[in-house]
């Protein structure tokens, strides 16, 4: 007589090293960042269990199926999963599975542990924004919210005042000649600023990239082209309205302007759709002159500021990041990352939008830096950190959080929810 023995095999899925996973709730996105298929099922407790099994360390990172209990749900999950070779079934001994791998996001910018000997500021700066001067100039009063949104220009009503050039220099000293890291200057009007002569002489010395940020109609023809005297400098003009329009087409009549417009960023800062298609019509076509629109809310725009900013569920699932990209923002905040602005008076901040972290006259940038890495929140400040996005099943296809959402206070730029 025929006995039956159990079979002492089992099947298992496991996902391929470059899929990820969003659960939310019994929902399931499975995106595979080497081909960009992105699976989605609602509303499935069967593949909800399975798939959290399979990213789960204490299981191995397999999931057991039981192919004689399989619904035709979860064969068709299976088989999407083997098509799109995102994941796979393999068959394995019960007592001797096989090992699999999960790689671990490591990125170069995350920070070492507190007592890391050999901790250096320039590892993870990438830019330092200083705000030269402020003043309650009335050419920058409309856009008193621009450097909350986009960085420039800068308004305040304190009345006019002046960061010292040595001050400028004494802070990034330790920053000579080292690479990949850039200097901007910014203020309520950077022509009128009365140092410049001497804080040319210091980024001299520094040899660092700089990129000098003005709002037009502020223009003064001898010093904005005294600032490109600096070896690796550029210019950022920002047209504001209702005066920066005819500025500019002046501007553009000047023979410095073009000859240097390699050197030169247009920055257009737009309220409305009448004042985009004002300023199309002006700008000419020029390959040479790199022209970006910013869009500003004024607190009375919010249908133009959602048309142009926000994103729709398809724009979002085209994004298609890849493996790094994901890893990336599971740590950092790509977009805020490295930033560090300085505030006319010294004070420190991470994010124009956030409270101060020190002050440049009391504490080194290297402090500043520390401090953010370790206390800090918005170097790290991911969208799996709030809510919305943090419930979201597309949350690993948005960009970054930007100073748009910083500013406005919401993290849904989009039509998703």
């Amino acid at each position: 007589m025929k006995h039956s023995l159990p079979d002492k095999h089992i099947q298992l899925l496991y996902l391929e090293p470059y899929s990820f996973s969003v659960i939310t709730g019994n929902n399931v996105l499975i995106y595979n960042s080497l081909n960009g298929i992105i699976l989605e099922y609602k509303n499935s407790p069967s593949i909800t269990r399975i798939v959290r099994k399979a990213e789960d360390p204490a299981t191995g990172f397999l999931a057991e199926i039981n192919t004689h209990s399989t619904s035709a749900e979860v064969s068709s999950f299976l088989l999407d999963m083997k098509e799109s070779f995102s994941g796979d079934v393999i068959s394995s001994d019960i007592k001797q599975k096989p090992l699999v791998i999960r790689p671990k996001p490591i990125i170069k910018n995350h920070p070492p542990a507190k007592d890391f000997p050999s901790f250096a500021a320039d590892d993870y700066l990438r830019n330092i924004y200083f705000f030269l001067n402020q003043d309650n100039n009335e050419l920058c009063h409309n856009y008193k919210d621009a450097a909350a949104q986009f960085f420039c220009p800068v308004y305040n009503s304190q009345g006019y005042l002046e960061m010292p050039a040595g001050t400028v220099f004494n802070s990034c000293s330790f920053l000579t000649g080292v690479s990949g890291i850039r200097l901007d200057f910014s203020g309520s009007d950077l022509t009128r600023y009365s140092q410049t002569d001497d804080l040319l002489k210091q980024l001299r010395k520094l040899s660092l990239a700089v990129t000098f940020h003005i709002p037009l109609p502020c223009y003064n023809e001898n010093m904005v082209w005294k600032l490109l005297t600096v070896g690796n400098s550029r210019l950022a003009f920002y047209i504001t309205f209702p005066h920066g329009p005819s500025a500019l087409t002046d501007l553009m009549k000047n023979a410095e302007f073009k000859k240097k417009l390699k050197r030169i960023d247009t920055n257009v800062v737009i309220q409305s759709l009448d004042e985009y298609q004002l300023m199309a019509e002006l700008l000419p076509v020029n390959t040479q002159q790199k022209v970006f629109f910013l869009p500003y809310f004024n607190g009375k725009n919010a249908e133009f500021f959602t048309e142009n900013v926000f994103l729709s569920k398809n724009e979002i699932l085209n994004l298609k990041p890849t493996q790094m990209q994901i890893y990336s923002r599971m740590l950092i905040n790509e977009h805020l990352f490295g930033k560090l602005f300085i505030k006319t008076n010294g004070e420190a901040c991470t994010n124009i939008n956030q409270s101060s972290i020190g002050n440049i006259n009391q504490d080194t940038i290297s402090n500043l830096v520390r401090n953010e890495l370790y206390n800090g929140t918005i170097w790290h400040l991911t969208r799996m950190k709030v809510k919305p996005c943090r419930e979201c099943l597309y949350q690993i296809f948005c960009p970054p959080l930007g100073n748009y959402e910083l500013f406005m206070g919401r993290f849904n730029f989009c039509d998703v929810r």
